[in-house]
């Protein structure tokens, strides 16, 4: 057995609620130093936080792990540590991505062109529609539908995805040894075959209220953009547009009645230039490559880029853009001069 998974297994059992503290001691220390530590060493190490020093001074935390292993290679689930090559790239790049992944599945999720199509558990027969609007016109881009498995607009975008032969995954807010909702454990089955079904939460973990928050954003990180079909003004949804806003993602939101409880939260994003309209099946959700592109075209796509007062460094620009680095700092020196976009503190711009 890979000694490596074990630590890191129980590495993100420590750190599932703190990622980001955990993910900066194993750069800084390295796993061993963590784990050999004796309970004097960690108490420096962690500055006096009791709780974290008593889980690694937790004698059976290891052994607990060995067995999360096993359990995983016996059952064909596959653990990503962040080192790994098949961990999602784009959910790296989010500071607080989980340590390690449980993923069920055929699906090797290495695109970066994943979209995450979220909305109320009680959606409207418009919201149905509009949700397989939305999944009906990634036919062809290659890109993965991302959402919760839930009832409503989320169990419909993976059963969209399906009948259209998109990749599919599901996030779970509970260990992968369940499916919540039970009633969705058939979709899961038919996901995994043509996707994947994935999870942060040890096996045995509940579906917590807190753990559907920290669910939402694994949705919002692994995805270029998201689009809310229909959300009340708060709910599961809006957290996933603040997780992915704060990724500096792009987020699209399917506009509704003004008198519809269930488009307040679409229509409020909008009006807030917080999310673009998603119009129709006519809108590109994921950049389309152009062999053409040039830097003609490079200055509209730099202002299509920035919109809705978003910042955006020079990687995302690049990226969102499909223009390589040269290009693109080339115009943005020009725009800048021109006042047309704004340099800001680290490397980020905005449209002026």
């Amino acid at each position: 057995m890979d000694e490596h998974y074990i630590y890191a297994c129980a590495l993100n059992r420590i750190f599932c609620f703190r990622p980001a503290l955990g993910r900066q001691l194993i750069e800084r220390y390295g796993v061993r130093k963590l784990f050999s530590a004796g309970r004097k060493e960690l108490e420096d190490l962690f500055c006096g936080d009791g709780k974290l020093v008593s889980l690694f001074a937790e004698e059976t935390i290891l052994e607990w792990s060995r067995k999360e292993v096993e359990w995983a290679g016996c059952k064909g689930v596959r653990l990503l540590e962040m080192a790994d090559a098949l961990y999602p790239p784009l959910l790296k790049e989010c500071p607080d991505a989980p340590l390690m992944l449980y993923s069920y599945g055929e699906m090797e999720m290495t695109g970066t062109d994943n979209v995450s199509v979220v909305g109320t558990r009680l959606a409207t027969d418009y919201g149905r529609e509009a949700c397989r609007t939305v999944v009906s016109s990634l036919e062809g881009s290659g890109a993965a539908v991302v959402s919760g498995l839930a009832f409503g607009i989320d169990i419909t975008a993976h059963r969209a995805a399906l009948e259209c032969g998109l990749e599919s995954i599901a996030v779970l807010p509970c260990g992968i040894d369940m499916v919540y909702p039970a009633a969705h454990r058939k979709d899961a089955a038919r996901i995994a075959r043509h996707g994947a079904v994935i999870t942060e939460f040890a096996t045995g973990t509940k579906p917590l209220k807190i753990h559907f928050i920290k669910r939402n954003r694994i949705i919002a990180g692994l995805s270029r953009c998201t689009v809310v079909v229909e959300s009340r003004r708060r709910g599961g949804a809006m957290s996933t547009v603040e997780f992915a806003l704060s990724y500096n993602r792009d987020v699209y939101a399917v506009p509704g009645r003004i008198f519809d409880i269930n488009s307040y939260g679409c229509n409020y994003l909008v009006s807030k230039n917080m999310a673009s309209i998603y119009s129709g099946a006519g809108d590109t959700l994921v950049p389309q490559p152009d062999l053409f592109s040039g830097s003609a075209g490079g200055r509209e796509k730099i202002l299509q880029a920035l919109k809705n007062k978003r910042k955006a460094d020079m990687e995302t620009l690049c990226r969102r853009t499909g223009l390589d680095f040269s290009t693109v700092s080339t115009l943005l020196l020009e725009m800048e001069l021109e006042g047309v976009v704004l340099s800001l503190h680290g490397n980020n711009f905005k449209l002026a």
